[in-house]
């Protein structure tokens, strides 16, 4: 588990860096999504809700 959890951050900070994202930012976002995510909700109410958690994390850091 420890190697696959290795990977994925390894994974995320190459695509972070790729797109000039911070590591921490795309961190917190994908665990608010974890923790935020429906398994009865539309994908469009699930996308407008991941929206928004961008646009929330993204004010934050400014």
């Amino acid at each position: 588990m420890k190697i696959q959890a290795r990977r994925e951050m390894e994974l995320l900070d190459k695509i972070c860096r790729k797109n000039d994202i911070p590591l921490t930012l795309a961190t917190k976002l994908i665990r608010s999504a974890k923790e935020f995510s429906y398994e009865n909700v539309s994908q469009k109410s699930r996308i407008k809700e991941y929206q928004d958690l961008i646009d929330l994390h993204s004010k934050n850091n400014e």
